[in-house]
């Protein structure tokens, strides 16, 4: 069966569109949830929500390529699960970071918003300074808030290089606060 039988199937409210789907795209589409899902119990639930949401979808929708429409849904689904699933685990990391920043701000009781547009500026002028790389280890867990390991892995740096070049960047970025304006 092709494609637009099948998207004639959900048009007519047949329920043998799921099977039909099922048979066409099934391994693809839960070979594409587990690029982003460790878990295929959890790789499985994402395909099958993608079922479900097309049969809720379609109609009205009439999509040119059912697999891409599918692989859309599985992915919004399969992110959804890294969220919950990361929710706890981002959230003791942010404890980790904030702590790791807080040795760069002097004063930090004091912190206005207009004290706070210095210090983003400061850190902004910071990251400016920076060659390519320091700047991807700083922002990879500043801004995104990766592990240390996981920006070993990105930059081929070791973990005990990356933890140096992080606390260096952080003593650097003190000094130069201090040195814009020390109560900051």
């Amino acid at each position: 069966m092709n494609r637009t039988d099948i998207i004639d199937l959900y048009f007519e409210r047949n329920e043998a569109a799921i099977s039909e789907t099922m048979k066409c795209y099934n391994s693809r589409l839960l070979r594409f949830a587990m690029r982003f899902l460790s878990d295929k119990r959890d790789a499985e639930e994402c395909v099958n929500d993608a079922y479900a949401r097309a049969w809720s979808t379609i109609p009205p929708n009439r999509p040119e390529n059912l697999f891409a429409y599918l692989a859309a849904i599985c992915r919004n689904s399969a992110l959804d699960v890294i969220k919950k699933n990361s929710a706890q685990k981002r959230s003791a990391q942010l404890v980790e970071l904030t702590s790791e920043m807080n040795e760069c701000i002097p004063d930090r009781s004091g912190i206005s918003d207009d004290r706070s547009e210095e210090l983003a500026e400061c850190i902004n002028e910071y990251l400016g300074t920076l060659p390519r790389e320091k700047r991807v280890v700083f922002v990879g867990r500043y801004w995104y808030n990766e592990s240390i390991s996981e920006i070993a892995k990105k930059t081929g740096y070791s973990q005990s290089k990356v933890k140096t070049m992080l606390h260096r960047m952080r003593e650097e970025l003190k000094t130069l606060i201090e040195r814009k304006d020390g109560s900051l």
